[in-house]
């Protein structure tokens, strides 16, 4: 297996690219597992194999035995490069989410 060195440079640039995992698993609790469940996790890493190996320690994706369907590696959107830069932040990840409704009384600003 080969593995490839992370860049430990705080605010540079390096090597790691977005991904968008997209999964797929079977919930016995909804269905009785009849349908299958998609959810998708963002993973950064520096190719295509590193994602997939990464996904696979999720948390959320072992405890729901889930399998990948397939992986978009995210690097233009809008006409926006997307490149992720190291923080020195101990936070493992943050997301800010926004909810059916929060989205519904949306307003210009």
């Amino acid at each position: 297996m080969h593995l490839v060195k992370k860049e430990k440079h705080i605010g540079k640039v390096n090597s790691m690219n977005l991904f968008l995992v997209h999964t797929g698993f079977y919930d016995e609790n909804n269905s009785d597992g009849f349908y299958e469940q998609h959810s998708n996790i963002l993973v950064v890493a520096n190719n295509v194999f590193e994602a997939k190996e990464n996904v696979k320690k999720n948390n959320h994706f072992i405890d729901k035995n889930m399998h990948i369907d397939g992986i978009k590696q995210i690097n233009v959107i809008d006409g926006y490069r997307i490149k992720p830069i190291k923080t020195n932040s101990k936070q493992k990840k943050h997301i800010d989410t926004f909810t059916h409704r929060q989205v519904q009384l949306l307003k210009p600003t």
